[in-house]
């Protein structure tokens, strides 16, 4: 099911409620000074709720729904909860079982998917499965130096870099997920599912939230638990193969680099 990211944002705020048309009535000087804070990536959460109820009180923001507190905070926390509940039905397809990951977990990966700027996946190429279909040992004669200049290894050069150079042209089975890259809100999503980040530790590299990490053993291991396909349970690179489908369906503006 192929689905653009402004698609998707469209069908599901087509049946939101917008918590922010205060902030969007206020006249200036107020709207920006107080918009600079709201929409600042590196605003303290403390700060963002002191804006936020600074901007309700001078448009005497009411909440019309039921049970709402005149709040925009509460109202734009509801909303993103909601948008990352409705998003993820959109990801279960291609990663059945998805939905009984953990909501954190559900959450980094949503907004990886559908809302992180420049997103890109480095991946690598699966010799074996490659050259199972072009040839042995033609990826070695493409990128083993001098070997790749020599003549005779032209045809190879050639159809290995295509692989290299537009891995999107090429199915996903010839790859695996390295990395992936993307920033919502500051930061990679999946830095934010390390499971060893601790800001505490003796270890230098766990001070660090790192988004590999967080794709790889806060993402995957914990979907390998909770998935209902059984090829998804015991074989981690077909998990990175439907991962990248789906972000050439999903997310088709990404970005795929190859690093070997």
């Amino acid at each position: 099911m192929k689905i653009t990211r402004r698609q998707l944002r469209k069908l599901i705020s087509e049946s939101m409620y917008d918590p922010m048309h205060g902030m969007k009535s206020l006249e200036e000087p107020y709207q920006g000074k107080i918009m600079s804070v709201i929409d600042n990536p590196e605003s303290a959460e403390e700060d963002l709720k002191q804006f936020h109820h600074l901007g309700d009180t001078v448009a005497d923001y009411k909440d019309p729904r039921p049970g709402m507190p005149d709040d925009s905070y509460a109202g734009v926390d509801d909303q993103k909860e909601q948008y990352l509940k409705d998003a993820g039905k959109y990801i279960a397809p291609y990663l059945p079982g998805f939905l009984n990951l953990p909501q954190a977990i559900i959450d980094a990966v949503v907004e990886f998917v559908f809302l992180s700027s420049n997103p890109t996946l480095h991946i690598q190429i699966d010799v074996d499965g490659l050259e199972e279909d072009i040839g042995e040992n033609m990826f070695y004669r493409a990128s083993n130096y001098p070997d790749r200049n020599l003549p005779e290894n032209a045809d190879a050069v050639k159809i290995v870099d295509s692989y290299r150079d537009n891995p999107k042209n090429h199915d996903a089975k010839y790859y695996e997920i390295y990395t992936p890259e993307g920033t919502y809100e500051g930061v990679n999503p999946f830095s934010k599912i390390d499971p060893y980040f601790d800001p505490n530790s003796n270890l230098a590299g766990h001070r660090t939230a790192d988004g590999q990490t967080g794709f790889h053993e806060g993402f995957r291991e914990e979907y390998h638990k909770v998935t209902t396909k059984p090829e998804h349970k015991i074989d981690s690179y077909t998990v990175e193969r439907a991962f990248i489908e789906m972000m050439r369906d999903l997310r088709p503006d990404h970005q795929e680099e190859v690093i070997n």
